[in-house]
Formats: C-alpha cells, sequence, structure tokens
C-alpha cells in the first residue's frame, strides 16, 4: 500500500514493500495502474519514496499531522490492502506512543505508534490517518504473538513526523545520510581497569573499530 504525499506524483510506501522489486506500479482507486520509479529509500525507518508521471492535480495528496500531536486514545483509521483484499479500511485508536521497533536493516525505529486498528500484510505502507483525515503514521508491522500471521490488535506506524524528515531528504538527495560512530565500546568498571591496567577508573573501553 501507499498514499500521495503531493500533488507532483510523489507516493509514500515502505521500503520492504518495494525491496528487491524489478518494477514497481501504482494503482489507484479510479483502477488506473501506472509505473513508478523509486526515487530513494531509507531501510533504517523502513520508508521509500516513489514517482508517477501522472496529469497535473489528478493526484490527491494526503497531509501529514505533526505526531508530537498525537495521544493515546485518539481515534484512527487504517488503509491498505490485507491479503489482496484491496482498498481495505480499518478502525481503532492509538493504543500506545514511543515504541521502539526494528527496520529491516536492524536499526531501531524511535517514536513509533501502536494501534490497535486492525492491519495486518497488504497494509504495509498505507497511511494510519486521525479524525481530521490527516496521516500521523504508515502502517509497517505487527505483533502476532507467535500465533500466527494474523492481526492480535498490535499494529505499529512510523510516525509523520519521522516521515516528513526522511521524505525532504529523498527528495533533496535521493538518500539519508546519517552519522555512525564505527566503534563498539563498554562501560569502565573496576574489575575491567585493573585487569587491563588502566591509567582511569571510569569512561569507555573501545573494543572494536569498524573497517575504514
Amino acid at each position: 500500500a501507499g498514499f500521495g504525499v503531493d500533488r507532483d506524483g510523489f507516493i509514500g510506501t515502505n521500503f520492504h514493500v518495494i525491496d528487491g522489486a524489478d518494477g514497481i506500479q501504482v494503482s489507484f482507486s479510479n483502477r488506473e495502474t501506472v509505473e513508478a520509479k523509486l526515487v530513494g529509500s531509507d531501510p533504517a525507518t523502513d520508508l521509500a519514496l516513489l514517482r508517477v508521471e501522472l496529469p497535473a492535480g489528478s493526484l490527491q495528496p494526503l497531509a501529514l499531522a505533526d505526531s508530537d500531536d498525537v495521544t493515546v486514545g485518539d481515534p484512527v483509521v487504517a488503509i491498505g490492502n490485507p491479503f489482496g483484499l484491496e482498498r481495505t479500511v480499518t478502525a481503532g485508536i492509538v493504543s500506545a506512543l514511543q515504541r521502539a521497533v526494528t527496520s529491516p536493516s536492524g536499526n531501531v525505529i524511535d517514536h513509533v505508534i501502536q494501534t490497535d486498528a486492525p492491519i495486518n500484510q497488504g497494509n504495509s505502507g498505507g497511511p494510519l490517518i486521525d479524525a481530521r483525515g490527516r496521516v500521523i503514521g504508515v502502517n509497517s508491522q505487527i505483533e502476532t504473538g507467535g500465533a500466527g500471521d494474523g492481526n492480535v490488535g498490535i499494529g505499529f506506524a512510523v510516525p509523520s513526523n519521522t516521515v516528513s524528515f526522511v521524505v525532504a531528504r529523498l527528495l533533496a538527495e535521493g538518500k539519508v545520510e546519517r552519522a555512525f560512530l564505527g566503534v563498539a565500546a563498554r562501560p569502565i568498571e573496576p574489575e575491567l581497569a585493573r585487569a587491563y591496567d588502566l591509567p582511569v577508573r571510569d569512561g569507555l573501553l573501545v573494543e572494536t573499530v569498524t573497517a575504514g
């Protein structure tokens, strides 16, 4: 699933939805299907930006809300294609805020929104919408409790403020660059200081350095 982010043909979705695809097509509610180009992706937040060529003004974008204003209990609607059932709408509430999930690249995505609006395979990349019709997040993952692949009332959406940041970077540069320290370290404790005869008794001991 996905949604329009502006009138110039840009479509937001999840990275894992298009990862490894040889070609990408976008189908609209009028059943028109068009080829899409990948503008850029950010595996660290599981987001991707596509572009389709459409007549000027024919794409109706969805406004992004300020996800910092979202509160637990807010009513929400999820839109997607669960199990291939196109353009399905499900409803629920914001169940919790400030969750953290792991992205396809192994990075931690912070400030994730938890919802009980039923989302399943095929909802990925679709919008989580508030009562005013604004996008507060991109539906990305579910917790199944180990019982299978279906929804058990715990879904996670990448917050709209993260989406805004990533989309801006992808539009500007086609990628998102992040700082990387490149070392692994552990706190210095008294036993460690004695074992290595360190000249200090607190701080960090650098154990490994990433190549390059």
